[in-house]
Formats: structure tokens, sequence, C-alpha cells
């Protein structure tokens, strides 16, 4: 069986440009039985920041194990 290892990442940054708080980012490492597979590191800016959310990162994991993920939503 293989061993998944998740490390959770997040970045802060901070902006000079005037209407902007600065920027944050969320992501993730990825290892299958201690190497790495997936590296979704985070990279937060002002503008154009590289997120990860939770269902992205299992979504991503189930394709390296060779997996079709189709999500439906019944609203």
């Amino acid at each position: 069986m293989t061993e998944i290892r998740i490390e959770w990442m997040s970045e802060a940054s901070d902006c000079d440009q005037a209407g902007c708080s600065g920027g944050y980012a969320e992501g993730a490492k990825v290892y299958f039985d201690e190497k790495l597979v997936l590296d979704l590191s985070p990279s937060a800016s002002c503008f154009d920041s590289v997120d990860y959310d939770k269902d992205e990162v299992f979504g991503r994991i189930l394709g390296a194990l060779g997996h079709i993920l189709v999500e439906c939503s019944y609203d």
C-alpha cells in the first residue's frame, strides 16, 4: 500500500502598491512513499497569486494515482 504524505503550506506577502493589502496563498507538497510526486507550492503576490485549495490538492492526488475525478452538484 502506498503511503501518501501531504505537507500543507501557506505564504503571505506584503505589498507597497496602492489599493493592495498584500496576498495570501495555500498549497501543498505531496509525497508517495517518501518520493515527491506533486509540488503545488503556493506563491502569494498582490496580483496573480498561485493557490491550491484542499479540493484541488486531493483531486490532483487522485489523478496521480490514475483516477479520474468527476464532480457533480445537485443544487
